[in-house]
């Protein structure tokens, strides 16, 4: 059974005042599932879109990304690459996460994400890089 990656970005329909609430209820969730599927990856959250890194075996994957599909709180889902993964880059997370707000606004600039530009607009090697430059900072 070998490992895939599936990346993928939406536009968010997050109310701006109850995103952190509603961020949270996602991550309680994802993570409960993850660590029973085995499945790693990490999000990246801004006020208008998300963008996931998910890796695991092809079903465990598919069957996480068929729940996300069905989520309510975002919609125009769009799969930037699906492809076999010879290691995990996430694997340290059931879902780590990463919210464009004052703390990383520098970080997410620094890859072009910025209210202008948003996620959904970003190529797959920009999403790929800036999941993996948050994810190394301290939770």
């Amino acid at each position: 059974m070998g490992l895939i990656r599936l990346v993928y970005a939406s536009h968010s329909l997050l109310g701006d005042s109850s995103q952190r609430a509603q961020l949270d209820r996602i991550l309680a969730t994802a993570r409960r599932f993850n660590l029973q599927n085995r499945v790693t990856g990490f999000l990246l959250a801004t006020h208008g879109s998300f963008a996931q890194v998910l890796e695991g075996t092809d079903a465990d994957v598919r069957e996480t990304y068929g729940r996300i599909m069905a989520d309510p709180r975002h919609t125009d889902l769009r799969i930037l690459r699906e492809e076999p993964a010879m290691e995990r880059l996430f694997a340290n997370w059931a879902m780590g996460v990463a919210e464009h707000d004052e703390t990383t606004h520098f970080i997410f600039g620094l890859y072009g994400v910025t209210p202008e530009r948003d996620l959904a607009a970003q190529p797959l090697e920009i999403i790929v890089d800036l999941a993996g430059e948050l994810s190394r900072r301290p939770a």
